[in-house]
């Protein structure tokens, strides 16, 4: 066992570890500010398995109807071979006619045991070295790739839903498959901004992959291709390129503060503290935020205690911006109603003004 790896089993406390995937590790650059979601990820575990195993509740599952309806197009797409995928390109232009080659590699492995985990890894390294080399018979298509990506000296595994190339393009870019409507301009940004980051995570593998192949990890670029479905069917859309440049940076700054976050994660435990303890996990800082229930099954547990602590976030992002000089909402209810100690400074008079202000307008609207 590497010390990087007795390190992150200490902090398990006896935990297996979990194969945090694409999202797990695009939610450090999400909300890098919380300690306690970044102390789960980096030392392998997740939020739901905390929830579960720690915690003694039951995760927050996907509903099953979105879990339904996104296994099912996927599973569109990449049936008879990848050949609905294929059509795709092809009706756009990117793909030539000779521009047919492709493997699915989690046919060639297709058990969850570690055994097929490390064919399939082998398989994919394979594959994109044909590709550097520039053998013909490199795919253009590379359905369910395996990458890993290395976080404070562990191995992290990574499976795509699809890389991509022409024959005559140098590399792969990463693909990925959302069941979201395709509105053209009025497509979800939100949801296109998190199927963005996930697959940047991806393009993050290529690159270390590239690296340890000696190449320029500029060869993976920072394209993201993404296929959505048409609106109310299961025609699937290549939808608008992305350049992933600002989650492909957000996430190289998260890795890199990695090995610190591990250092100040164990100095702030006691010694032989371990995240299988629930009182540890409280005790780990967070940073709630309105945004945190789209990727953290803790957002509850943090809420509360954002709650408790009367923090004006539970109100929304704006609100703790706008009542950020009082702290807290009970300050922020001080200065409202001229209770407690005076204002301490010029923001908290110019706060109690405008809350006055406000309080006063909404008497008189409601008065009529």
């Amino acid at each position: 066992m590497t010390p990087e790896n007795a390190r992150l089993h200490q902090l398990r406390g006896g935990l297996a570890p979990v194969e945090v995937g694409a999202r797990g590790i695009e939610s450090l650059a999400r909300n890098a500010d919380c300690t306690r979601l970044r102390a789960i990820v980096i030392t392998g575990l997740t939020p739901s398995k905390v929830i579960e195993h720690v915690l003694g509740e039951l995760p927050d599952a996907m509903s099953p109807f979105a879990m339904t309806l996104t296994q099912a197009f996927e599973k569109r797409l990449l049936s008879n071979a990848g050949g609905s995928l294929l059509t795709v390109y092809r009706e756009k232009g990117h793909l030539d006619p000779q521009d047919a080659k492709i493997t699915n590699v989690a046919d060639l492995a297709p058990r969850d045991t570690q055994v097929d985990r490390i064919r399939r890894e082998r398989e994919t390294r394979r594959l994109i070295e044909l590709k550097l080399r520039g053998d013909p018979a490199a795919p253009n298509l590379i359905l369910k790739p395996r990458l890993t990506l290395t976080i404070v000296g562990v191995t992290h595994a990574i499976e795509l839903d699809y890389l991509i190339a022409s024959d005559r393009e140098p590399f792969y870019r990463v693909g990925v498959i959302k069941s979201y409507a395709d509105r053209v301009g009025k497509t979800n940004k939100a949801h296109i901004r998190t199927a963005c980051r996930e697959a940047s995570v991806g393009t993050l593998a290529l690159q270390q992959l590239l690296t340890s192949l000696g190449q320029p990890v500029e060869l993976a670029g920072d394209r993201i291709d993404m296929v959505l479905k048409a609106p109310g069917s299961f025609t699937p859309r290549l939808y608008a390129a992305q350049r992933a440049e600002s989650e492909l940076a957000s996430l190289t700054r998260a890795l890199a503060a990695a090995p610190s976050d591990l250092d100040q994660i164990e100095q702030m435990l006691p010694a032989g503290a371990s995240l299988a303890k629930p009182e540890v996990i409280e005790a780990l800082p967070n940073h709630y935020c309105s945004s945190c229930k789209e990727h953290c099954a803790l957002w509850q547990h943090c809420r509360a205690q954002a709650q408790a602590q009367g923090n004006a976030i539970i109100l929304g992002d704006q609100a703790a911006e706008q009542l950020a000089a009082a702290g807290s909402l009970n300050r922020a209810m001080d200065l409202l109603n001229g209770s407690g100690r005076p204002p301490d400074n010029r923001a908290e008079v110019v706060l109690a003004a405008d809350l006055r202000a406000a309080s006063a307008l909404l008497d008189r609207i409601a008065n009529g």
